[in-house]
């Protein structure tokens, strides 16, 4: 006995999760570049991690190893919990300018090329990004604190 389907109804609903696309996608990713970074948070240079929501720029090439795209910023959480961030804005990444610093307030971080802003724990907060930074993965040994991808 041959069945008949009703395919009307399907093709529709198909139809219409296509249309419903993320905001998410209209914006380029941030290309891959290697996170392999180890600091000694007890060193001078770091002293602003000492402190809950201090917070420290490294390049992205330098002494502590790689730093990705355009640099990594490294937020204390608390004593035992950091969170690393690449600074290559998440809106126009391909962008010369697209590069998200500390405020001079440090309560927050900013990409001056498009203003969006981003609390310390990299989510969006304002501009036109709808994308929060890129994370990075860290593991704190001792004083020695790591930053990968």
């Amino acid at each position: 006995m041959a069945r008949s389907v009703n395919l009307c109804g399907l093709s529709a609903a198909v139809f219409l999760l296509g249309a419903c696309g993320d905001k998410n996608n209209d914006q380029p990713l941030i290309p891959y570049a290697p996170v392999n970074l180890s600091i000694n948070i007890t060193n001078q240079q770091y002293a602003n991690l000492r402190v809950d929501n201090g917070a420290v720029t490294l390049p992205a090439k330098g002494p502590a190893g790689d730093g990705g795209v355009k640099g990594v910023i490294i937020v204390r959480q608390s004593a035992n919990t950091f969170l690393a961030f690449e600074r290559n804005c998440p809106y126009q990444p391909y962008d010369a300018c697209a590069l998200v610093s500390l405020d001079q307030s440090r309560f927050f971080m900013r990409d001056s090329c498009c203003s969006s802003q981003f609390d310390l724990r990299g989510q969006v907060t304002g501009g036109p990004t709808s994308r929060p930074l890129k994370q990075y993965s860290t593991s704190l040994q001792g004083t020695l604190l790591n930053v990968t991808n």
